[in-house]
């Protein structure tokens, strides 16, 4: 017979369900309180205002920015349950191969639109975004 303290860490009976699920839980948020990282964050940010508020709301301090037809970062992290999938692929996904390339990329092609600013990121930017994304996700 099982000892009553594996019955309570395994779940079975009140307490060791109520315990199981705080282990649990803790164990799924601690990953993400670990990564916060403040400075990756802030860098996350001023790329974001550099780059994406041509066309998206990145900040709550300023929601007058962006195209009225683009989603704002805050409504993509709390409304989209793919979220981090979206923000780690944004650069492949459209319309941004238009405009976006990382720096381990061919070069951006001729027949390209001459009003199209290009953006080169490296993979360090698209951690940076994610995080600073991760960060108005938790407000």
């Amino acid at each position: 017979m099982p000892h009553a303290g594996a019955r309570a860490i395994h779940g079975r009976g009140p307490k060791g369900a109520r315990r199981l699920w705080l282990l649990v839980s803790a164990a799924l948020l601690l990953p993400a309180v670990a990564q916060a990282d403040p400075a990756l964050e802030s860098r996350g940010k001023a790329l974001s205002q550099l780059h994406c508020a041509r066309c998206h709301v990145v900040s709550p301090d300023d929601r007058m920015s962006g195209i009225s037809s683009t989603p704002s970062f805050m409504i993509m992290v709390k409304a989209l349950s793919d979220w981090r999938d979206r923000f780690e692929t944004f650069y492949a996904r459209r319309p941004h191969p238009a405009h976006v390339r990382l720096d381990t990329d061919d070069a951006r092609p001729p027949d390209q639109p001459a009003t199209i600013k290009e953006v080169v990121l490296q993979a360090e930017d698209i951690d940076a975004i994610v995080a600073y994304a991760q960060s108005l996700n938790a407000n």
